[in-house]
């Protein structure tokens, strides 16, 4: 799980600095900064983990990747829209679906499941 957190991050590390090259100077740091929340949210949670135990849960691994990829969607969108210079009160939605699927995690850790990760 570390690997393909480490690959996200790589891949939108990669995504926002192609984009900053074709934005004329005009930089975000909601874009410079999105690949953060898999390196540091995927890598350190999946590393931390593994040294606890073996095997997760596999709706407890789905709900915090899709958590991670919702933080970063949701930065690479307002790092979208500050280059082009506008803004949108509707990217407040991004962090309470990413904190919901969060919490579903931590929900769902203690529910016995038949498959592990």
């Amino acid at each position: 799980m570390a690997d393909g957190c480490m690959i996200a991050a790589f891949g939108t590390a990669v995504f926002g600095l192609i984009y900053e090259l074709f934005s004329f100077g005009v930089f975000s740091f909601a874009m410079i900064y999105a690949f953060g929340f898999f390196a540091v949210g995927g890598v350190l949670f999946w590393r931390l983990i593994g040294l606890k135990r073996k095997a997760v849960p596999v709706m407890t691994a789905c709900f915090w990747n899709a958590g991670l990829a919702t933080l970063t969607v949701g930065s690479v969108l307002k790092g979208v829209l500050d280059i082009y210079g506008s803004s949108n009160r509707l990217l407040i939605i991004f962090p309470v679906l990413a904190i919901a699927d969060m919490l579903l995690c931590f929900l769902m850790r203690n529910k016995e499941c038949q498959r592990t990760i």
